[in-house]
């Protein structure tokens, strides 16, 4: 609706400056001019409300501001109400980044020619006063007259000073009978215009005349939410201190002002708090080495210990290992690889257990969901890991053996305190200075408070300038910390050395094949092997291989069972069923299943309209 009146006003003000090339001279006042009628009849006995009469007054100062005097007869009829609400509008878009505003001062209003109770508020570009005592109710006919001085309204032309202003505003719930305006001036009123009915509509008023310095206006009906709008021209230089009074626009478009600067400085900062983030990460996250010792190897007694940072690139190949690193269980293995102790590592663990004769696995014989046996088969070893023993006591926690299934929403704590216990051991083992977990926690935290302290500035930076882009740019940077925090991990050089090493031992497990094997202990081989074959997610293709070499009954697999003699083909399947089913239960928990006036422009020419001018609003009882 605005765009639209900004097109008509501005087609109004090209109108102006075409009659003044046209003519040659000033125009001359009209007197009187009574127009065909643009009434339509109000009946007011149908209303339970109505306005008998609204009669205002406009004194133009010479100083800009107007004195408005709104005289308004109301008829409540039989309902009961406390007094009425006046709606002034007060703020108006003008244009892209600014607001035209119409400061309302010196307040005063009557009731019946008594003072009256009156409650001054704002709310979103209006003022609004709540006339009446909301301890007394009243009935029938009461006349109000509120007066009130506003600054900002009139506008500046070559040809003339305007005053363009919606003497009965259009947001008027109850029909009026009767409006009349009376405006005086400070000079000789040059030419008057007016238009009455909707908002939007072009139909001028009934009557309209001047006479000197004063101007009157009058329209005998109008229904609900239709208003009067008024023009009024003056000599050039008879009033002082006109145009607008314009301030800036708090929206996301002023705030994110789009210009070279803002565009070119958020550019510079989001790329300098994505340098700054990978260069930290650069620093703190890249893993250590031992100074002149070839991956896999540490230095040995009397040898330097002198550790450097990893190059990103040009590091020397690693060697393959044909067993496991000595002493390095599987979910060590895992969370070296990754830094994370993941509930595959866990599982791994469970499988490796086996392997070395503390538990037997059974599959039980297929139902609606595959299911597993778990038996304890020893009290434990004095050598498991810290978290080997918290595991395999968590399993069989009063019994000697537990189905797979019953452990789903119950051991979600157990695994917790699992993993912690792998983070820690990486410390023990000296491959890590701190925990990993608490690294990526620590990082994260502190990118947490980077983004938050950028997203404040940015908040800041929208609510009292226009450059709220610089912001943005600081955000993504702190974005950028956010993201690489989880690099922060670095390796010692003893943990590179293992890694090494490791690397070394997968390497083999995802190249070997049947001819390599054919002439080793096949059960061994594949039992000891296949737990750090699940960590490093090559179950299946370790299965397969020693599937080549021929079908192995199931007693050869001491440590697993299942409800037949089965080939190792299907075990391969039923081991890759058991790890993911056994990930997904150990780690479920018990919740996891469940206008052209206020725009500066003329109202004459044609670019006129009711309500295109300032102030108008409106009100209603209450």
């Amino acid at each position: 609706m605005r765009f639209v009146v900004r097109v008509l006003a501005g087609a109004g003000a090209v109108g102006v400056v075409a009659a003044v090339l046209l003519l040659p001279g000033r125009a001359r006042p009209v007197a009187s001019v009574t127009r065909p009628p643009n009434v339509e009849p109000v009946v007011l006995a149908e209303a339970e409300e109505s306005i008998r009469s609204y009669a205002t007054r406009i004194e133009i100062r010479p100083d800009g501001p107007i004195r408005v005097t709104e005289t308004i007869a109301y008829d409540f009829g039989t309902q009961s109400r406390h007094g009425i609400i006046r709606r002034i509008p007060t703020v108006f878009s003008y244009d892209r980044t600014h607001d035209r505003i119409y400061p309302i001062e010196d307040v005063a209003v009557t009731v019946d020619g008594s003072a009256a109770r009156m409650e001054r508020s704002a709310d979103v570009g209006y003022e609004i006063f709540k006339i009446g005592d909301p301890d007394r109710t009243i009935t029938g006919s009461h006349t109000y007259v509120i007066a009130y001085t506003v600054r900002g309204v009139l506008n500046h032309f070559p040809t003339h000073e305007e005053l363009y202003w919606n003497a009965v505003g259009h947001e008027w719930d109850a029909p009026i009978a009767d409006a009349r305006v009376t405006v005086t001036g400070p000079a000789s009123i040059e030419r008057v215009e007016c238009f009455a009915g909707p908002d939007g509509s072009r139909l001028g008023c009934a009557s309209l005349a001047n006479d000197a310095a004063t101007a009157t206006f009058h329209q005998p009906a109008l229904r609900p939410r239709s208003g009067l709008s008024i023009v009024v021209a003056l000599p050039v230089g008879s009033v002082s201190g006109t145009g607008p009074i314009l301030v800036e626009r708090r929206d996301l478009a002023t705030a994110f002002r789009v210009t070279p600067a803002t565009v070119g400085g958020a550019a510079a900062l989001a790329l300098a708090g994505i340098a700054g983030a990978l260069l930290v990460a650069w620093r703190v996250g890249r893993d250590r080495r031992y100074l002149g010792q070839l991956p896999g190897l540490t230095p040995g007694p009397g040898e330097s210990a002198v550790e450097e940072r990893k190059p990103l690139f040009g590091a020397p190949p690693v060697s393959v290992e044909f067993g496991p690193p000595e002493s390095i269980r599987p979910g060590q293995v895992g969370t070296l690889l990754d830094e994370r102790a993941n509930v595959l590592d866990v599982t791994a663990t469970i499988v490796d257990l086996a392997v070395r004769r503390h538990l037997h696995i059974r599959e039980l014989p297929r139902t609606r969901t595959p299911d597993w046996e778990l038996t304890r088969l020893t009290d434990g070893d004095p050598s498991f890991r810290w978290y080997e023993t918290t595991l395999f006591t968590a399993l069989f926690r009063g019994r000697d053996t537990v189905r797979l299934s019953r452990l789903r929403n119950t051991f979600a704590a157990d695994l917790a305190q699992v993993q912690r216990q792998l983070y820690n051991d990486m410390v023990a083992q000296g491959w890590y200075r701190q925990s990993p977990e608490r690294t990526r926690l620590v990082a994260r935290l502190v990118a947490v408070g980077v983004l938050v302290g950028a997203v404040l500035l940015t908040v800041l930076l929208a609510l009292f300038t226009g450059a709220a882009l610089l912001g943005v740019g600081l955000v993504l940077g702190a974005v950028a910390l956010l993201v690489v925090a989880g690099r922060f991990p670095a390796r010692t050089g003893k943990g590179s050395a293992a890694l090494a090493r490791v690397q070394g031992f997968r390497l083999y497990i995802a190249t070997a094949e049947a001819e390599q094997l054919k002439f080793l202990e096949r059960e061994n081989v594949f039992s000891e092997f296949l737990p750090y074959a699940i960590v490093f997610g090559l179950t299946g293709r370790w299965a397969r291989v020693f599937a080549s070499l021929g079908d192995a009954p199931a007693e050869g697999l001491y440590w697993y069972g299942g409800p037949s003699v089965f080939s190792m083909s299907h075990f391969g399947r039923s081991i890759g069923a058991f790890t993911t089913t056994t990930a997904g239960i150990i780690a479920t928990t018990a919740s996891a299943s469940g206008t052209p006036g206020s725009s500066g422009l003329s109202g004459f020419s044609g670019g006129g309209f009711s309500g295109g001018g300032a102030g108008g609003g409106g009100g209603g009882s209450w």
